[in-house]
């Protein structure tokens, strides 16, 4: 894997989450620097409780006063810069371009970073490529970000062009955005999403939180954002007709979901540290990915999902294009009613243990780091004309 090398990175919040990027990049700490970029989001705000409570963390941020409870590890700093909600004015945008380049460039120099690799996740991240005399630059795409509601299409798309044509590698996590995310002169590498798996496996033996324990059996679990993704309506025929059954859910809500919650049998959690969540995985069941079909999912690639097969318990979800993938080893419900049969039959039926190991085989994030590493690898020895690495490979 590289050593020695300094990454800037652009993504989500440090620890305000597990994603894929922290989790890949987490490899990285021991024998590289990085610095992290918190920045403004792509979604236009709304007044909401969620976006409300995240508009708190971003000025808290600023401050200095994290609301993060991840700890930061050794040879990683995490920096927010003033920025303004994302728009499609002219002097916001030049605003926080200004702020961000001021922001890291004095970061830059007071670790003394020398020729960094620039990892972003962020499609608003072109207009900082080029600023900081990086060798590389990488854009790691893990979602559809035009598609998403309450974003400025046009322009997400607009400046996702122009950040794919002004970088080195790009890697993608499923294949419909390998057909869409592509340049002439360099490969777009698949990468499926990865999954902790010993952190997973603890639920095997660690007795279940409080508030999975104290609900009626079967209990049929999911855990993560509750967004625009999810299917409520599905989820509404299931504890309609399945009231003998229990549905727990743990995460963020950002949709409505008070009709949800007049079932008592349907029950929401609050996150919980990622520490956490395996006592409050112990409990359940069944796992379930209830995800809508449509142009906004099928570019998606679960993170849960190999997450959930990593605790040992069935798992049924809707036909995703990268669930059908793993078909193996998930259970796949093409309808309502069929949703609740192969929930019966998960219930009734011992797992094939042999096909989710035969899954998880070689998915360990750790590995994946390794393929990273390889592709920026391969990216800084095609810029560098003299065949001479600017970082040491190892």
């Amino acid at each position: 894997m590289i050593k020695e090398a300094n990454f800037i990175v652009f993504s989500d919040d440090w620890g305000r989450h597990p994603f894929s990027c922290m989790h890949i990049m987490k490899q990285f700490l021991p024998r590289n620097r990085m610095l992290w970029v918190n920045t403004v989001g792509m979604r236009l705000p709304k007044f909401t409780l969620y976006d409300l409570w995240r508009s708190v963390e971003k000025l808290r941020s600023w401050f200095g006063h994290s609301t993060s409870k991840v700890g930061i590890p050794n040879n990683l700093t995490v920096i927010s810069p003033v920025t303004l909600p994302f728009s499609n004015v002219k002097q916001v945008r030049l605003f926080n371009k200004w702020s961000i380049i001021r922001a890291v460039k004095k970061e830059i120099e007071r670790l003394k970073f020398k020729r960094p690799i620039l990892l972003t996740t962020l499609p608003i991240a072109v207009d900082y490529i080029g600023a900081f005399k990086e060798i590389v630059d990488v854009y790691y795409c893990v979602d559809e970000f035009s598609k998403w509601p309450g974003v400025l299409k046009d322009l997400v798309e607009r400046m996702e062009r122009d950040l794919i044509q002004k970088s080195d590698l790009i890697v993608v996590t499923s294949e419909e955005l390998q057909k869409t995310k592509k340049k002439d002169s360099v490969p777009t590498y698949l990468l499926p999403h990865g999954v902790e798996i010993e952190h997973f496996r603890k639920s095997q033996t660690l007795e279940p939180a409080p508030f999975i324990k104290n609900l009626k059996k079967p209990v049929i679990g999911y855990f993560g954002l509750f967004d625009e993704r999810t299917d409520s309506e599905l989820i509404d025929f299931m504890a309609k007709n399945r009231p003998e059954w229990t549905f727990a859910f743990i995460g963020p809500k950002k949709v409505e979901t008070k009709v949800l919650e007049n079932y008592k049998n349907v029950f929401f959690s609050p996150p919980v540290p990622y520490i956490e969540l395996p006592k409050h995985l112990a409990g359940i069941d069944v796992f379930i990915i209830p995800y809508k079909l449509n142009e906004l999912t099928k570019y998606i690639n679960p993170l849960k999902l190999k997450e959930c097969l990593a605790v040992g318990k069935p798992v049924v979800s809707t036909p995703l294009p990268e669930v059908l993938k793993l078909k193996q080893a998930v259970r796949i419900a093409w309808t309502k009613e069929e949703f609740l049969n192969q929930i019966s039959e998960a219930l009734s039926q011992p797992l094939d243990q042999s096909a989710v190991d035969k899954v998880l085989e070689g998915e360990d994030w750790s590995f994946k780091a390794e393929q990273v590493s390889q592709f920026i690898e391969e990216a800084i020895n095609k810029k560098n004309s003299s065949g001479k690495n600017m970082v040491e490979i190892v």
